[in-house]
């Protein structure tokens, strides 16, 4: 039998400030984007759980301001009453997020507002007042998004009479005590967090990081923030162009170009590409998961079936007895543009194939499982 002393103790204990009353499940309510390959990189409930942070880093212009705009847009599709803060330090939100771009995205902008600032007080101090104020008087404030930390300026760097002063290490604890301020905040108003990194390159593979081969040298890619950073996020997420010529054409074999208007040297318009996201770390699911979606210029992300088609055939959820044949519950399609095309045409189908993968995740199970009767 339990000591009944423990009891006691226990209910004392439950006094304190910050006991945590009950455990709960944070995979059950996620935000997601509207890629299910970008979606399975996570693990458990295939999005970023609300309360917790995600680090976007990578390349420029290789797809972190797309992701966050995707999940916006998508959270606000799920969710009829949920808000989206992005502050944007690099001052691109008029052109990044205008009106034809929300449109894209699905971001309602009755329900949407970016910043362009770059002072941390305007961010973290915001955050942490007005924004918790604003959640307690019922504003469901479901993401934060910070674009990028690369641009937020050091608080002994904003009173320096000149750029000659130099400040050592002055923007790495402004942004570590900023996000350690808005922690408690995070989880108790339980909104998802989003930030933007830029890159260094390191020579010594050794040392770890994403690798990226080139013809001469492999290059170790880090998220240029402090460890400060780097701790407060649960997930690392790189993101990039995909290479090679797979990433030139969809599953139809159909490349990504208007052929109908060239440039002066007779290269057709360029129409969109694909992106490989790689969660790199990931403090609450699995580690190493890479996933590639199509991004269109001017339709957002696209051609989503062949995300559904790969994910399916890579965890054993549609069948492939051969070379030629693929199968799902209890049907079956010759040839790959045949099953292509059956996803594409039935979202039942397309809907039933995700709810399993997902299943999947939940119930734990991350390799060798079979599916179960759909």
């Amino acid at each position: 039998m339990s000591n009944p002393k423990n009891k006691k103790f226990m209910e004392k204990l439950l006094k304190l400030e910050g006991a945590v009353k009950e455990s709960r499940n944070p995979h059950l309510n996620v935000i997601q984007s509207p890629s299910p390959a970008l979606n399975f990189t996570f693990g458990n409930g295939q999005g970023l759980p609300r309360g917790y942070s995600m680090l976007l880093y990578g390349p420029p212009r290789g797809g972190k301001s797309v992701i966050c705009n995707a999940m916006a847009g998508q959270l606000h599709r799920d969710n009829p009453d949920a808000w989206v803060v992005k502050f944007n330090t690099e001052f691109r939100e008029g052109g990044q997020t205008d009106d034809s771009q929300k449109a894209v995205y699905g971001i309602d902008p009755d329900r949407y507002i970016g910043y362009e600032v770059n002072q941390p007080d305007f961010i973290f101090d915001r955050i942490e007042k007005e924004l918790a104020a604003m959640v307690q008087d019922g504003m469901d404030l479901g993401l934060v998004i910070i674009d990028s930390l690369n641009g937020i300026q050091g608080r002994r760097a904003m009173n320096a009479d000149s750029i000659m002063t130099q400040q050592i290490g002055d923007n790495a604890l402004t942004i570590q005590e900023g996000l350690k301020r808005i922690l408690p905040v995070q989880r108790k108003c339980n909104f998802g967090l989003i930030v933007t990194s830029h890159i260094r390159a390191q020579m010594d593979t050794k040392t770890g990081g994403s690798s990226i081969v080139h013809t001469s040298h492999t290059t170790a890619i880090r998220p240029a923030v402090s460890y400060g950073t780097q701790h407060h996020c649960e997930y690392y997420m790189y993101v990039a162009p995909a290479g090679g010529a797979e990433s030139k054409v969809d599953g139809f074999g159909r490349k990504f170009e208007d052929d109908t208007v060239s440039d002066m040297r007779g290269n057709a318009e360029r129409t969109g590409h694909k992106i490989r996201v790689k969660i790199t770390d990931n403090s609450v699911g699995p580690k190493g998961r890479e996933g590639v979606f199509t991004l269109d210029y001017h339709k957002g992300i696209i051609n989503v079936e062949e995300e559904i088609l790969e994910l399916g055939l890579a965890r054993g959820i549609i069948e492939k007895p051969n070379n030629v044949m693929y199968g799902f519950g209890g049907r079956e399609w010759k040839g790959y543009e045949a099953m292509l095309t059956a996803i594409r045409d039935d979202q039942e189908m397309a809907r039933a194939i995700l709810t399993e993968l997902k299943r999947r995740d939940m119930a734990g199970f991350y390799k060798d499982e079979e599916a179960s009767p759909s």
